[in-house]
């Protein structure tokens, strides 16, 4: 890797610029700047490094951030500018016309932040109308939240906590019912949104604690059913020893009791056990049969 500290960042990736994500790709543009040297004193002038003597001074302090805008090198500008410009898509590309960094992100967002009343009532609208989709973590469905939140607020809207927790609970499954129910009897002074948010992450876990539960349960019986299946099929398939009928084992079997040794079976007598009397004596009467 090369030590150059200009090529350290160059593969950092995120969004390009549309015309929907300006809220959080001028965030994340910032912080790529910064990190390549590129932001302070080239698009922004940090007066908080101005001497003690001009800042008490507003003139002062205005004309020595115009000297630092002037002290700006033309390579550093270009190099600013080239990386804006590859960080948008071709619908932004109208607003690069300036070679300088600073005029292009300031018309930027006056064309991003400039949302006419209609635009701001049907975000409002949007914003309130928000659902947990059914495979949606907790954990998403407050960022997503909380991101509507974020794009309202940076074109001038104004979302209180009481907004943010009523989007949420107001969005979610009938199935927590109980819980916004319970929410809606805490004291107001304990109803905050960090009290919302940790209310919401505990009961998914609790409810992913008993969805794992009634699986393994489930599991058991399915296996305990198979095994059940499996012996039956096999002892369906088994060849009784004793009357040689399949469907059922000797222990089972409902004719007279066959027993063999060796030395009868060599001479093809067998033994039969038999209980009844009347039975024991018409084997008696059969020929090369012995009790």
């Amino acid at each position: 890797m090369s030590d150059d500290p200009r090529t350290v960042y160059t593969h950092s990736h995120f969004p390009l610029l549309n015309e929907t994500n300006y809220p959080e790709w001028i965030i994340r543009l910032e912080a790529y700047l910064i990190r390549r040297g590129l932001w302070f004193g080239v698009v922004v002038i940090a007066t908080e490094t101005a001497p003690e003597s001009v800042v008490s001074d507003p003139v002062a302090l205005a004309g020595w951030v115009e000297k630092q805008w002037l002290k700006r090198t033309a390579e550093k500008m270009a190099e600013a500018r080239a990386e804006i410009i590859l960080k948008v898509d071709d619908s932004q590309l109208p607003h690069m016309t300036s070679r300088d960094p600073k005029v292009i992100l300031e018309d930027l967002a006056r064309v991003h932040m400039a949302r006419g009343f209609a635009t701001r009532l049907s975000l409002r609208r949007q914003f309130s109308r928000l659902v947990k989709g059914g495979g949606e973590t907790m954990s998403g469905w407050i960022g997503r939240v909380k991101k509507f939140a974020f794009r309202l607020q940076s074109i001038g809207v104004t979302v209180s906590e009481e907004d943010k927790i009523i989007a949420l609970t107001n969005g979610l499954p009938e199935s927590y019912d109980p819980l916004v129910t319970a929410l809606d009897a805490t004291p107001a002074d304990e109803l905050t949104l960090t009290y919302v948010i940790d209310r919401l992450l505990n009961e998914e876990v609790r409810r992913n604690g008993r969805e794992e539960e009634v699986k393994i349960e489930m599991a058991m019986v399915a296996a305990a059913s198979q095994k059940n299946n499996s012996s039956q099929t096999s002892l369906s398939q088994r060849k009784c020893w004793n009357c040689d009928q399949v469907g059922h084992v000797r222990a089972q079997c409902k004719e007279p009791k066959k027993i063999e040794d060796t030395a009868d079976a060599r001479r093809g007598q067998a033994h039969f056990v038999v209980d009844r009397p009347a039975e024991r004596l018409e084997v008696l009467r059969q020929p090369g049969y012995i009790l």
